[in-house]
């Protein structure tokens, strides 16, 4: 892969009109990619943020953001790693067909490979079956190697601690190592060791960090939702696939119960892409902007 870009804050930034509400974006895998056309919208329309708080896919694309305060860069950048050879080997091609329509997300991408006998010998004895520095590597393409402090917008990245099953809100430090913390797809990615913590994905916990986002700041919350629903979907033929949709079911709910308390909720209409379907990254950020359009009336009423 080509060396990791040059640093884009540009110290003018800095003296950005920041709006006054907080923006919440949730996890959801290439769905998140929907993000960007939220943030090419607010920006076009100069409604930066005046915090980000993301989880997953958002922290991705938050962070990046919150560095730069140019959506344009965030979009470049993703769409170069994405057609790059190591991320089409190791990312696309291992996973872009297991994306099925039956909403089960992650997890039954994890399980169909293990159907089909891919990795079953690295999900037995390793914690993953990519290992944490290739989702490091990956990430320091996309992100400048730098402390939370030297954001452009303030921004908070949402994992979840194994050991204690609590979210971890990662504000001070690296951005690079608590990014990586909170796209840590459980059983796929291995966990971030960060401080004596064992981190993953903050789905589990906040799949939509909007009470995260109120803790941190009186800021009302506009929150982005790329959850699916479990509506609509292919009979379950096992115990393995009840087990899973009734995990569906309870992130579906988690992020509901999330959402409740945002001020104003974003729906972008991505459920019929896999989590792995990031070579649909212009249909998916043309649809982020087509819900931020119809929601700047309500985001300026903030």
């Amino acid at each position: 892969m080509s060396p990791s870009p040059r640093s884009t804050a540009n110290p003018k930034n800095r003296r950005l009109s920041l709006s006054r509400f907080s923006l919440v974006l949730g996890g959801g895998g290439a769905r998140g990619l929907a993000h960007i056309g939220v943030l090419k919208v607010l920006e076009r329309e100069g409604l930066r943020p005046g915090l980000i708080v993301g989880t997953s896919m958002g922290a991705i694309v938050g962070g990046m953001y919150a560095q730069c305060a140019n959506a344009g860069i965030v979009e470049e950048r993703i769409t170069r790693l994405i057609r790059s050879k190591p991320f089409r080997r190791i990312v696309l091609d291992a996973f872009a067909h297991e994306g099925a329509p039956d909403s089960l997300g992650t997890v039954n991408a994890l399980y169909g490979r293990m159907k089909r006998g891919y990795g079953i010998l690295k999900s037995v004895w390793s914690p993953g079956i990519v290992q944490a520095p290739v989702l490091i590597d990956f990430l320091s393409h996309l992100l400048d190697d730098a402390p939370f402090r030297k954001c452009v917008i303030p921004f908070a990245a949402v994992s979840c601690d194994l050991l204690t099953g609590s979210d971890v809100v990662c504000r001070t430090g690296p951005m690079l190592i608590a990014v990586a913390a909170s796209s840590a797809i459980p059983g796929v990615v291995s966990p971030v060791n960060l401080k004596g913590k064992w981190l993953v994905d903050g789905a589990p916990t906040s799949m939509v960090p909007v009470d995260v986002a109120l803790q941190l700041s009186r800021l009302p919350a506009v929150a982005v939702t790329v959850t699916r629903s479990v509506r609509g979907t292919r009979t379950m033929t096992n115990a393995i696939d009840v087990v899973l949709r009734a995990g569906t079911i309870a992130r579906m709910r988690l992020a509901e119960y999330n959402l409740k308390n945002a001020a104003v909720v974003l729906r972008p209409r991505v459920g019929s892409y896999g989590w792995a379907e990031f070579q649909s990254i212009s249909r998916l950020v043309a649809e982020g902007e087509r819900v931020a359009e119809k929601a700047l009336r309500s985001i300026r009423g903030l």
